[in-house]
């Protein structure tokens, strides 16, 4: 599409505007022509505290561009304490939400990104800090507020953003009056190109209190009269002050097509300049410098004016700033022929004049545009300003929103935003290149995982996303690689597993949720992989994994090479081929040939499992499985593996025939009908084991339990298993170990030959593996171990779920079974069950190896993001309260809230549980960390740092402490071990020492430091 691919991406977008809280939200408002100005009523405005004096003057115009909800914050979100986003401006909290929704429509974590990520944003005057939390505090300044301070700086919204997301590029506060977000993005793509960082983000916001307001209006001012912006209409009388914020992800385009990123549009040029003197006056715009900007920015595009067909003005409907920014432009496209090919618009007649977030949001308009290839209207225009020669000019006012189809087949656009003080920026975008490299079907299924640090903003999300995916025609494989890979995990967990997007948004909507996953993550979950014994096999098992999974495949393909090679069996025949009847079910159980075939279904299932990084903390197997288990742990080479149990198999079947029989009874109730015919061949839980030998044997004892309602079944197997019938083919295929090479395991085993773990050479004895064949199944004592020990979850590898089962009846505080592929009587496609397992592993913490899940070369693209679980922090102005004067008496420079704002928010989520306070100590110390962190419920456990405390705080938390208690309390100390119990023990052991010993505490922490 493009003539090279020389500049920046736009990869991401984010933004809160005027009646709109996300870009979607904001584009369907351009499309649709609508005005987003709000209008207020007098009792609206009161209520914000506006004097009557202004509501009522005839020349206040009560309208506004408004955010709505700046009162409210996720602080727990960021782990922010509830007093400190009290005290910080709504701008920094704003912006932080948005940079973290702009990143996730880009389909990154920054923090884990492997270059360096910069941020470069600006923020308009702080009407928090002037209105909200001077009038509260004696000097805000002091050192009990100094939080307040950086948290209303326009310094620190960059470097706050950058600690609180981990970005370690440039963190640079831009500031250049209402150009400040445009020129962010400028000095953004400059870094990029200089390759002083990889990955940017940039913007800016404009917002505060009071939230409903209107202003004063005067005749030949900057402002409208009636609340409407005309740009370049002869009626305009100026632009309607509005709020919002905007930022832009960006990076190298080279980088962003390689990385298969959604591209919104590409920033092809980009340039700044200022007025200088070359102007009546400092708050005037200059034609000159307005054009050499647009030209510069052209140059670095390799563009003529020709090759644009769209412009975003400043636009602010001034009589004095339109014509001159339209002799400006036509300055600059002086060289174009056509006349009237190009369209002008401004988003200031749809929303208001954003101020320092202006530049950005006209730039995230025209991005869209050029995605969506349509051009909203600008509004409210009949005729041309006076001063402006529309019809001798490149350009027209376009009033409707119409279809873009230039003829040059590229979409192309400038955006201009002017600053007062004359700082001027331009840029020039245009289509993204297409993505042409083909890539292979999706898989048949995919994960969609979906995560929140609570369970009612998962909800939320769930909720969106069924909504936003019912209408986006998208592959599922895109999907599921923006939302595994752009996302950050946390530990409230759902996901989906579908065949097409359109079915994901009826999966989610499922009242019941049966279709959806859920669960909690743990921190480092542990996880057992169970192989299954015989019979559990069944026909065409595993061939669905194998058509659909290269790992599976090539893992199989082996095993079947092998034993084609050195046992004359054809797996893939006799599981593939072979039609489905009741004869070829009976022969693939027969022995012979059933432990071949389940040694490599199951081999395969493992190392598909690992390719999708799902790796055992540990390995128990059940019979036949433990020979797997110990292949995939390399105790064994898989050629001498495979050749050792295609004899085996062939030997058992050669034994004498026999039975087995499930009983209902515990091991030592089991044993009591053992004798030298029976053995006792399983132990597979408590209250379940299984008798082996003759089958006139076991038929008796069947009979005997039957008698006396013991629950009992003959197993399909056609020999008795672990029981003295299996000497004579245990000693014969000890002859077959003479070359064979045995290992220690490289995964921690738990034997059911002993049904305990392993020491590192066990298994590398061959009296180990001849005597498993002959020892019962301690099936349920490794179990036990295994949670005892590891406290872990359990997989099963291998058809059926045999072990899921068994595990399930041992009733294990706090761990889950799951079976990687379905029974044998199951209607269940393979590739639903095992990836439905694997998002249930995901679910409770389990990590996932994406890039093998997701199939070949997913794509980024844009999805709805996080849905934050708002709270209102709002220190309200004396005005809000209805009183001119502060109510608040301040003691010392110490913060002193007023009554009214000491509003706290409940207790957060420890990891310790709560413990009262014991001793005096304790409960004043509670009472000034509660206040310091505006929380209740803090308990003398508590970790500070997890209810958002940090190092400022703690100061503060140390001055109070000497103040009320008269004692000094080491800084490093509270570090090492921040809660109350420790400071309450310091303290006392302050006050009971003699002063003596104070002093020689107090010099030898000086010596120390």
């Amino acid at each position: 599409m493009a003539e090279n691919n020389f500049g920046v991406a736009i990869v991401g977008m984010a933004g809160r505007f005027p009646q709109a809280n996300t870009i979607q939200e904001f584009w369907a408002n351009l499309i649709a022509n609508k005005e987003c100005i709000s209008f207020y009523t007098d009792e609206e405005l009161l209520a914000m505290g506006i004097s009557p004096d202004f509501i009522s003057h005839p020349d206040y115009v009560k309208a506004k561009g408004e955010v709505v909800d700046i009162d409210k914050f996720d602080a727990a979100f960021f782990g922010i304490a509830p007093r400190e986003a009290e005290l910080t401006d709504p701008q920094h909290r704003v912006l932080l939400e948005t940079a973290w929704a702009a990143f996730e429509d880009a389909g990154y974590v920054p923090s884990d990104y492997p270059g360096d990520v910069g941020i470069f944003a600006g923020k308009s005057m702080d009407s928090y800090l002037m209105l909200n939390l001077l009038p509260q505090f004696k000097r805000v300044f002091s050192s009990g507020s100094l939080q307040a301070a950086i948290g209303n700086d326009k310094d620190s919204i960059t470097t706050s953003i950058a600690y609180h997301l981990n970005l370690r590029g440039p963190a640079i506060t831009i500031q250049s009056s209402s150009s400040t977000s445009l020129v962010a993005v400028c000095v953004a793509c400059q870094s990029l190109l200089t390759w002083q960082c990889d990955m940017a983000i940039a913007g800016g916001v404009t917002l505060g209190p009071p939230i409903k307001t209107g202003y004063l209006s005067q005749e030949g001012g900057i402002t409208s009269t009636d609340g409407h912006c005309r740009a370049f209409d002869d009626n305009s009388s100026g632009f309607v002050p509005g709020t919002g914020a905007g930022l832009v992800v960006l990076k190298r385009v080279d980088d962003a097509i390689r990385d298969g990123d959604h591209i919104y549009a590409v920033i092809k040029g980009f340039a700044v300049n200022n007025d200088g003197s070359e102007k009546i006056s400092y708050t005037a715009p200059s034609v000159d410098a307005q054009a050499r900007v647009i030209v510069q920015a052209q140059k670095l595009a390799g563009l003529q004016p020709q090759d644009i067909s769209y412009v975003e003005a400043h636009g602010t409907g001034t009589k004095l700033g339109d014509p001159i920014e339209f002799s400006a432009l036509n300055q600059a496209f002086a060289t174009a022929n056509e006349k009237q090919y190009c369209a002008l618009g401004s988003v200031k007649t749809n929303i208001g004049h954003l101020d320092t977030a202006a530049g950005v949001t006209g730039l995230i308009k025209t991005a869209l545009a050029v995605y969506h290839g349509k051009i909203p209207a600008t509004l409210h225009f009949k005729r041309p300003n006076a001063q402006i020669d529309l019809a001798n000019s490149p350009f027209y006012i376009n009033t409707q929103c119409q279809d873009w189809q230039p003829k040059s087949g590229i979409r192309r656009a400038g955006v201009t935003s002017l600053g007062m003080g004359g700082t001027n920026a331009h840029v020039v975008v245009e289509q993204a290149p297409a993505y042409n490299k083909p890539r292979a079907d999706a898989p048949s299924y995919c994960i969609l995982p979906f995560s929140a640090k609570t369970k009612s903003s998962l909800q939320n999300s769930l909720q969106c996303f069924a909504d936003f995916l019912q209408y986006e025609q998208l592959d599922k494989r895109d999907v599921a690689w923006t939302l595994a890979t752009g996302r950050t995990m946390f530990e409230y967990r759902a996901a989906i597993v579908c065949d097409a997007v359109t079915n994901a948004a009826n999966l989610l909507t499922d009242k019941n949720n049966q279709s959806i996953i859920q669960d909690i993550a743990k921190a480092q979950p542990n996880l057992g992989w169970l192989f299954s014994g015989q019979g559990s096999q069944y026909q065409r098992m595993g061939q669905q994994l194998y058509r659909q999974w290269p790992a599976y495949t090539a893992a199989f393909d082996h095993c079947a090479d092998i034993l084609a090679r050195d046992a004359a069996i054809d797996i893939r025949a006799e599981l593939f081929s072979a039609p489905i009847s009741n004869e070829q079910a009976e022969r693939l159980s027969q022995t012979w040939l059933t432990q071949p075939l389940l040694f490599s279904v199951e081999y395969a299932l493992a190392q598909l499992w690992i390719s999708w990084g799902v790796e055992p903390t540990l390995m128990i197997g059940h019979s036949l499985g433990e020979w797997v288990a110990a292949t995939v742990a390399d105790v064994f080479l898989l050629d001498d593996a495979l050749r050792l149990i295609a004899k085996r198999a062939k030997l058992m079947s050669s034994a004498e025939r026999g039975a087995m029989l499930m009983v209902a009874l515990a091991e030592n109730e089991a044993n009591a009908y053992t004798n030298d015919c029976v053995a006792l061949a399983a132990i597979n839980s408590p209250n379940y084991s299984v008798l082996s030998g003759p089958k006139k044997d076991i038929a008796a004892i069947s009979e005997q339990l039957t008698h006396k309602n013991v629950i009992n079944k003959l197993l399909h197997t056609s020999h008795a298993f672990h029981s003295y019938m299996m000497k004579d083919v245990a000693q014969a295929l000890r002859l077959e170990f003479a070359d064979v090479h045995l290992n220690p395991p490289t995964y921690s085993f738990i034997s059911t030959a002993t049904g305990n773990a392993v020491e590192a050479n066990t298994l590398t004895t061959v009296d180990y593996w001849i005597n498993q064949m002959l020892m019962p199944v301690r099936f349920s004592a490794a179990v036990q171990v295994a949670h005892q020990r590891y406290n872990c979850d359990f997989l099963e590898i291998g058809p059926g779920s045999t072990l899921v089962h068994l595990v399930n009846s041992h009733q294990l505080a706090h761990s889950e079974a799951k079976s990687s592929l379905p029974t044998a009587n199951s209607e269940m496609d393979e590739n639903k069950h095992l990836l439905e397992t694997a998002a249930s592993l995901w679910a409770r913490g389990h990590n996932l190896n994406w890039v093998s899940l997701v199939g070949d070369s997913p794509r980024r693209v844009s999805l709805p993001t996080y849905q934050f679980d708002k709270t209102r922090y709002w220190v309200s102005s004396p005005e809000e309260q209805g009183i001119q004067t502060p109510v608040n008496d301040v003691v010392n420079n110490t913060v002193t809230f007023a009554k009214s704002n000491s509003n706290r928010q409940p207790r957060p989520h420890f990891s310790t549980p709560y413990e009262p306070a014991q001793t005096d100590t304790q409960r004043e110390l509670l009472a000034i960390c509660e206040s310091i962190l505006g929380i209740d419920g803090l308990g003398i456990n508590d970790d500070f740092f997890e209810a958002g405390a940090h190092s400022l705080m703690l100061g503060i938390l140390l001055a109070q402490i000497q103040e009320v208690f008269s004692v000094t309390v080491s800084f490093v100390t509270l570090m090492e071990e921040a809660n109350v119990r420790v400071l309450a023990e310091q303290i006392e052991h302050q006050l009971t020492a003699k002063p003596d010993a104070i002093l020689a505490s107090l010099l030898e922490e000086i010596v120390k430091n």
